[in-house]
């Protein structure tokens, strides 16, 4: 509705102009009436109406000084002035104040409407031309918004091949404000547990709140922002200053940051900071450090702010695979021996979390773990949702865990359900579970023979044998040879100076040379070669802690 203000030292004028047009016909509203120049421009100056019909001849400031008060303050009110014969010369003026019309007294009713419907359509041929204004502006702006993310983006995953110098004049045609100073990058995860269209000015949102929250710290400046990577704000600065007072003035900012996001927003956040650079080429390296520091929530979900400068140094390798033991987890399962197996999981996850490997790395170390229960799963031909959670694949959860513990959660609890089913489908007998006991406190010896394991348990040789085969899931002699080969191994990991004949006289193998050649069979190399290989694996604690990265730090 177009706004109109009637403006006349006299009621009845007013009273008989506001009640001869069908306003609502025309789209028009009166919205105020004054009685004179005084009240009509405060009004004016308060409300803005679009339409101000005016009597020229007024007590303290008449018409045309209220004309001349609006069009020095720029106001956007169109005025129609109303005048009698005798102030028909006062009228010309109207002119030079740029007023739309002006109507004689008395004022005829069609004239009025005729008047304000063409003064209707000026104002809508206005209102589009404005809107078209604005129009072109948002999108120079948003154009000029993309072109500038597009740059930093490409800047930070190191695509763009430019010189130092190239540099500095491209960020100057887009208006970055970024110098080659103590450049540091801070990249901020949404983790939304829905995804929807909301998402883009979700992370749009933070990503402005972030950095008026680091512009007001005082600590960092030149602040610039790439809010159109995935589900991440990536925060691009200078971080001036000495490096302890930086941290402490990033938390501030972040605590204060998430809980605004956690009173107002459906989503946490995750930050990874990287250390400080100097030159722009140097942005790369401190995005993957950013991005490095972040992958840390995966072994500490109590924790939202992550430095690269308190990282510790990922070697990325798999030596979890080699120090596990899927043999005796499939040993302990086919026991029934819960705890045991329990007890392998939770010594398979503290070495992870020791480490502290890539998260891609760690899910792949448990993909080998998963491995072990499927194989199991379809052995014994188990229900298909045993190796489902949440109506998922396991390993379709394990990619998708976001955090060491839920990874954790997910495969003890298939172990669990795989253990609360073979329980109820069969029990361990009496008879296996002797035979078990006498193998493991005597494999050490050489003459053990299925004829005295079946003696030590008062049953004949063959039902021995083939209850173990169909309790256990392995032979009688493929037991014993599971417990001397681990035996071996940790023989040889314990006491790597002995000697090949003293090792396998210890796990019931009196010829040396048939000892290694059942090793190798079980392990895939030779004694020589296990010991070798394990060696290798361990560097000292203090080695592992000095491996640091040779970029600066916030708190260098």
């Amino acid at each position: 509705m177009i706004s109109v203000l009637i403006v006349d030292d006299e009621y009845l004028i007013r009273s008989l102009i506001r009640n001869s047009v069908r306003w609502e016909a025309y789209g028009m509203e009166v919205v105020g009436e004054a009685g004179d120049g005084e009240s009509a421009l405060s009004f004016i100056r308060t409300f803005q109406p679009q339409i101000a019909l005016v009597d020229i001849n007024m007590p303290i400031l008449n018409g045309l000084e209220l004309a001349q008060k609006v069009r020095e303050g720029n106001y956007k009110t169109h005025i129609i002035f109303l005048t009698g014969y005798r102030d028909f010369e006062y009228a010309k003026q109207a002119v030079t104040y740029q007023a739309f019309d002006y109507l004689l007294k008395p004022i005829d009713a069609d004239e009025l409407a005729e008047t304000l419907i063409r003064l209707s359509g000026q104002i809508a041929r206005e209102q589009r031309l404005v809107d078209h204004v604005q129009k072109i502006e948002k999108q120079s702006d948003r154009g000029k918004r993309l072109l500038r993310e597009r740059f930093l983006r490409r800047l930070v995953f190191g695509r763009m091949h430019m010189t130092q110098q190239q540099l500095t004049e491209q960020m100057r045609r887009l208006e970055i404000s970024l110098e080659p100073r103590n450049l540091a990058v801070m990249v901020v995860e949404l983790d939304l547990t829905d995804r929807n269209e909301d998402d883009g000015l979700y992370v749009y949102a933070v990503l402005n709140m972030l950095e008026e929250l680091l512009e007001a710290s005082g600590g960092f400046s030149h602040i610039e922002g790439i809010s159109e990577i995935d589900n991440c704000a990536v925060v691009l600065c200078n971080a001036d200053g000495e490096g302890r007072e930086l941290c402490r003035l990033l938390r501030e900012a972040w605590q204060e940051l998430t809980g605004i996001v956690g009173e107002h927003f459906p989503f946490t956040l995750t930050a990874g900071v990287s250390g400080r650079y100097q030159g722009y080429d140097r942005l790369g390296t401190a995005m993957q450090e950013a991005m490095d520091a972040l992958g840390e929530k995966f072994y500490h979900s109590d924790r939202s702010l992550f430095f690269q400068s308190e990282a510790p140094s990922q070697t990325g390798n798999l030596a979890i695979f080699r120090s596990f033991n899927f043999e005796e987890l499939q040993l302990h399962i086919h026991s029934g021996e819960r705890e045991e197996g329990l007890q392998i999981f939770r010594e398979f996850f503290r070495q992870l979390r020791e480490e502290q490997a890539p998260e891609a790395v760690s899910k792949m170390a448990a993909m080998g773990l998963a491995a072990v229960l499927y194989s199991l799963s379809a052995k014994y031909e188990l229900p298909p949702e045993i190796m489902q959670s949440d109506g998922e694949s396991v390993s379709r959860r394990i990619d998708k865990s976001c955090t060491c513990d839920e990874m954790e959660r997910v495969l003890t609890d298939c172990y669990n359900r795989l253990m609360d089913w073979l329980q109820e489908s069969r029990k361990v007998s009496k008879l296996v579970h002797m035979a078990k006991e006498h193998i493991q406190q005597n494999y050490t010896s050489s003459d053990l023979s299925l004829k005295k394991i079946a003696a030590a348990v008062f049953a004949a040789p063959a039902y021995v044998s083939s209850l173990f085969k169909k309790e256990m899931g392995l032979s009688v002699t493929e037991y014993i040879t599971v417990c001397r080969m681990q035996r071996a191994a940790e023989l040889l990991h314990s006491r790597p100076d002995s000697s090949l004949t003293a090792i396998s006289e210890q796990v019931g193998y009196t010829d040396p040379y048939y000892f290694s050649r059942c090793f190798k069979r079980y392990y895939g190399v030779t004694p020589s070669k296990f010991l070798f290989s394990h060696a290798q694996q361990e560097p000292a604690g203090d080695e592992r802690r000095e491996r640091r990265n040779e970029g600066g730090t916030l708190q260098n």
